[in-house]
C-alpha cells in the first residue's frame, strides 16, 4: 500500500463529467509487472477498454475484459479519522481520464453551494459505503499505484493502492483508507466550535481522531478546528464567540454572516443557558443581529450543529421558517433512558437514512438491539418536528431528540445546500462542560456509545446536501 498526498493547487473543484482530452494508448504505455493479455501467438492485446470509436484515456487502458464474464473489483472499507470507526456513505472513487495521474483540484474554503453533482473529478469507477463502511469498485484498472479517491463533502484524501489481480477481487487492507487526521493528509473542512459550560463539541472532533494540532483558538490561518467560548467555555486562549447584553455584536464568531462565511462548519455546544444578549438581543431584535447572521449563513451553504440551549438560534429566529422546525418546550428537563432511531418519514414513507443508523450503531458496537439506543443527560428542549425538519432519534411518537433539515427551507430540493441539525443529546454530558482541551476529551477512537451516535449525524452533516426521502446515490 502506497499512500499519496495532495498538494494543493489553485483551481475550483469541477463537476462530475468534465471533458478530457482523449490520447490514444499503447503497449508502451502499460507499467512493467502489469503487462497487457498476450493471444495464443504471444502477441500483446490491444486497449482492453474502448468507448465507441474513441481511444482509451489514461487508467481506461488498463481495464481488463474477463473472458468468463467476471470483473476485477477493489473491496474494502472506510474508516473515521482514528481509523475506529467505519463510516456510511462516504465517496469511493478512481478519477478518470488525465485525472488519474494530475494532483485534484482543490476544494473552495469557506462557506460554498456543495451539490452531490459537484463533489468527484470524473470517476472512472465509483461507489458508496454501506452502513458497515463496506464499498465495491467494479471493473477497475490492473496497475501499479493507482489513485482512489475517498470523500465525504470536504474531508477528502487521495490515495494510491496496488491492483494485481486481474478478473478477481482485490481486497484493500484494513484499516488503510481512513479520513484524513490532519491537513497534510489530505482536505478538511474548516470548522468554527463553541465550547460551552454544558458540552464540549470540540471534544467530538478530537474523539473522531483530528490531531490536536488542527485545533487552535480564534480565527486563524493555522488550524482547521477554529474555537471560540462560548458562555462558560473553558479553551485554552479563545476569544468570545459572541458579546454581551451591553455589547452584542461585540463577539468574534457569530455576529456577521462574513465572519461565518469563512467556515463550513459551524458547532454550538450548549452554554447552560439560552444566553440571548450575546446573540443578538433579545427576541424582536432588529434583522442585523446574530440570529439573523445564522439564519443567512444556513442558506449561503452553511452547516450548523447546536446543541440544548443552542435552540435559540431556531425557536428565536427572526425568520418565521426556523422558528417552525419544532415545536418547543417551555422547560427542558434532563433523563436517562432508552430511545429509538426513527425509520420513517411524517407522511409514513421511509427514511433510509435513518434505517442506515439503525443498522451502523448495531455496527459499532453502540447498540445491542437494532432501532434502540440508551443516552444520558437527554434534555426535553421539545416535543415534536414540522416539515421540512427530519426527526432521527426519539422515544414515542413525539418526544424528538434529534432533528435536521435542508436550507434553504423554502427552495426546490435541487437547490438546497445548506443544513442544520440540533441535538438534545449532550457530547460530554451536562455536567462535563467547561473542562479544559485536550485533558477532558476522549481520547482519539474512544468514543462513547452516545458520541457514536453523534459521530454519524456529524458526518452526515459534513457530506453533501441531498434529499431525505431517497437513498443516497452515487454521483455519476
Amino acid at each position: 500500500m502506497r499512500f499519496g498526498l495532495t498538494k494543493v493547487a489553485p483551481l475550483v473543484l469541477v463537476a462530475v463529467g468534465v471533458a478530457t482530452a482523449a490520447a490514444a494508448c499503447s503497449s508502451s504505455d502499460r507499467r512493467s509487472g502489469f503487462d497487457a493479455p498476450k493471444d495464443d501467438a504471444g502477441v500483446e492485446a490491444g486497449p482492453a477498454f474502448v468507448q465507441g470509436d474513441a481511444p482509451c484515456v489514461g487508467l481506461e487502458c488498463k481495464r481488463e475484459k474477463c473472458d468468463d464474464g467476471s470483473t476485477t473489483t477493489l473491496t474494502g472499507k472506510v474508516y473515521d479519522p482514528a481509523g475506529v470507526n467505519a463510516l456510511y456513505n462516504v465517496l469511493v472513487y478512481i478519477p478518470g481520464g488525465t485525472n488519474g495521474d494530475d494532483e485534484l483540484p482543490a476544494i473552495p474554503e469557506g462557506v460554498s453551494c456543495e451539490t452531490c453533482a459537484s463533489v468527484a473529478v470524473n470517476p472512472l469507477v465509483s461507489a458508496l459505503t454501506d452502513t458497515q463502511g463496506a464499498f465495491t469498485l467494479e471493473n477497475v484498472p490492473v496497475d501499479k499505484d493507482v489513485p482512489v479517491v475517498i470523500q465525504i463533502g470536504k474531508w477528502r484524501r487521495r490515495l494510491t493502492i496496488d491492483i494485481p489481480k486481474k478478473c478477481e477481487e482485490n481486497k484493500v487492507p484494513k484499516g488503510d483508507f481512513r479520513l484524513p487526521r490532519n491537513g497534510s493528509e489530505g482536505d478538511m473542512p474548516h470548522i468554527a466550535v463553541t465550547a460551552g459550560g454544558c458540552d464540549a463539541l470540540e471534544c467530538l472532533l478530537r474523539g473522531i481522531g483530528v490531531d490536536d494540532e488542527e485545533f487552535v483558538p480564534g480565527h486563524s490561518t493555522d488550524g482547521h478546528v477554529h474555537v471560540f467560548n462560548g458562555q462558560g467555555g473553558n479553551f485554552p486562549g479563545a476569544p468570545k464567540a459572541g458579546g454581551d447584553t451591553a455589547n452584542p455584536l461585540g463577539g468574534e464568531l457569530w455576529n456577521d454572516s462574513a465572519q461565518l462565511a469563512k467556515y463550513d462548519m459551524v458547532m454550538l455546544s450548549c452554554e447552560c443557558g439560552e444566553n440571548n444578549g450575546n446573540k443578538g438581543g433579545e427576541t424582536g431584535h432588529e434583522l442585523t443581529g446574530a440570529r439573523q447572521a445564522m439564519w443567512d449563513y444556513a442558506n449561503m451553504g452553511g452547516r450548523i450543529f447546536a446543541t440544548h440551549f443552542h435552540s435559540t438560534w431556531f425557536k428565536n429566529s427572526p425568520q418565521v421558517d426556523f422558528q417552525m422546525v419544532a415545536n418547543w418546550n417551555t422547560v427542558a428537563s434532563s433523563s436517562n433512558s432508552t430511545y429509538d432511531v426513527v425509520e420513517s418519514m411524517a407522511d409514513g414513507s421511509a427514511f433510509p437514512k435513518g434505517a442506515a443508523l439503525a443498522d451502523w450503531l448495531v455496527g459499532v458496537k453502540a447498540s445491542k438491539t437494532r432501532g434502540k439506543i440508551t443516552l444520558e443527560d437527554v434534555t426535553s428542549s421539545l416535543s415534536s418536528v414540522n416539515a421540512p425538519a427530519q426527526g432521527w432519534i426519539r422515544q414515542g411518537e413525539n418526544n424528538v431528540k434529534y432533528f435536521s433539515f435542508n436550507t434553504p427551507t423554502n427552495a426546490p430540493v435541487e437547490e438546497q445546500c445548506g443544513r442544520a441539525v440540533y441535538s438534545d443529546l449532550h457530547l460530554m454530558g451536562i455536567s462535563a462542560g467547561g473542562q479544559e482541551f485536550p485533558t477532558g476529551c476522549p481520547a482519539s477512537g474512544g468514543l462513547s456509545a452516545q458520541q457514536k451516535a453523534l459521530e454519524f449525524m456529524f458526518f452526515d452533516l459534513s457530506g453533501c446536501v441531498q434529499d431525505d426521502k431517497t437513498p443516497p446515490s452515487v454521483p455519476k
